[in-house]
């Protein structure tokens, strides 16, 4: 891949394993307010998409948004050991620095949880910007915060990449006008194909002979 100066990074399913951070949380706030409790696969497929539309998709009401987010949010600011590195995540992250890329990290988890689940793995400090749901208009696949990381690197996007394990990261990277890369190990085996990514990956350390 030829070109490229700048990675964005999708973090939930791409650099750190979050599913018990995740998963646990929303089965946890479901339980607490009475809710039937999805299967695990179930959540995760909505890993990704707005608190709202979250648990919309997992409760089919609008009545109790507001509080199962502040349980969910609640059970991980206690529970931030949940969230681990991927393996080779750190090994990769840190040869790609060493290679000269600008990195840049885009989720639509809150500034609070995301900045410190990478500070707890320690990669923080590997990326220049972190955009989390607080610093854009519009979350994934909405372009704007990858443009807006972009925006801060001063990079325009045929130079960048964004890495994500779900349809959103794709869709975003594509509307932002990057190339786009899929990490198949994640949260999302559906819409592996929707869209078609410029390459796919199985683990994050395949990165390194595709970004030389």
């Amino acid at each position: 891949m030829k070109g490229i100066t700048t990675i964005l990074f999708d973090i939930d399913g791409t650099i750190l394993d979050t599913s018990d951070f995740i998963i646990k949380a929303a089965k946890y706030a479901l339980s607490e307010l009475g809710y039937k409790v999805p299967e695990s696969f179930a959540i995760a497929k909505n890993v990704g998409k707005a608190f709202p539309d979250f648990y919309f998709s997992l409760t089919g009401s609008n009545k109790d948004t507001e509080k199962l987010i502040e349980i969910h949010r609640a059970f991980q600011y206690s529970n931030f050991n949940l969230a681990r590195l991927f393996p080779n995540s750190l090994e990769t992250l840190t040869n790609l620095k060493k290679k000269g890329y600008q990195l840049g990290a885009v989720t639509s988890r809150s500034k609070k949880t995301s900045h410190q689940t990478l500070i707890d793995a320690g990669i923080f400090e590997l990326f220049t910007i972190v955009i989390s749901n607080e610093d854009a208009e519009e979350l994934k696949p909405n372009p704007a915060p990858l443009l807006r990381a972009l925006e801060y690197l001063k990079e325009i996007p045929k130079k960048s990449v964004m890495i994500g394990d779900s349809h959103l990261d794709i869709e975003a990277g594509k509307n932002a006008g990057t190339k786009t890369i899929r990490a198949t190990y994640g949260f999302h085996k559906d819409n592996l194909h929707n869209p078609e990514p410029d390459f796919f990956i199985s683990d994050i350390k395949e990165l390194l002979p595709l970004l030389p």
